[in-house]
């Protein structure tokens, strides 16, 4: 009797611990994929919001100016010096809700890519309709730099790759190959750096790297999508 009392025992604390044992199991299999399709969803998201950002980027509308032109261009906002290398800029004729003007509506922003290093992914960016003034180079600037609003895109974009293909003199026919530098190049034919093609944005959380790479659309196009021939 002793016997069967003490295998009951010793069963049932056994059951106690394996049903402990699928729990936890259990439990960890349910939160660790769900965070790391979190993270995942997150990384394509910010991806896909940037894509359609520069998507809607175009010209300003300055007077008398060509309808082709470069949509994406490198430059310092207020508040940064010569010394800094220049941000992605880009103009948008109305922004999304996700860019919210305490001030008024968000449209006629110009943004720029903010990567704080090791840190996160932000937007700087105005609209001109706050009271602006020109700057040295002659482009538009808030007059304050208080001014200059900023909005967090991701705070787990640790890393930004700049994507070059091929040299500025390459023709056509030439072979080209892909360079990714840390740093934006400097250009051989102008003051200043080259655009990248690219932007390859690396994204961490819990050892887990996760990258995405952005188009930058220099170039603007004609409406029939063909570019037009040279005068």
């Amino acid at each position: 009797m002793v016997e069967v009392l003490l295998a009951l025992t010793i069963g049932g604390l056994v059951l106690v611990a394996a049903t402990a044992l699928l729990i936890t199991i259990s439990q960890a299999w349910a939160n660790r994929p769900a965070t790391r399709d979190a993270f995942d969803a997150h990384v394509n998201g910010v991806a896909h919001f940037l894509a359609a950002l520069l998507d809607d980027a175009s010209l300003p509308d300055q007077p008398n100016s060509k309808d082709e032109g470069e949509i994406v261009d490198l430059k310092n906002p207020i508040g940064f010096s010569d010394i800094d290398d220049p941000l992605v800029s880009f103009f948008l004729k109305e922004a999304p809700p996700l860019l919210f003007n305490p001030h008024g509506k968000s449209v006629k922003v110009r943004a720029y890519l903010y990567p704080e290093e090791g840190d996160a992914l932000s937007l700087l960016w105005f609209s001109e309709l706050q009271e602006l003034e020109n700057d040295e180079k002659g482009n538009l600037q808030p007059v304050e730099e208080e001014a200059l609003m900023k909005t967090r895109i991701s705070p787990f974009c640790k890393e930004v790759y700049y994507c070059y293909y091929g040299e500025e003199d390459d023709e056509d026919d030439d072979i080209k190959t892909w360079e990714i530098s840390s740093d934006l190049l400097e250009s051989e034919k102008k003051d200043g750096f080259r655009i990248p093609e690219f932007m390859k944005l690396v994204f961490s959380w819990d050892d887990e790297d996760l990258e995405r790479t952005i188009s930058l659309p220099i170039k603007r196009l004609s409406s029939s999508g063909i570019e037009p021939e040279p005068q």
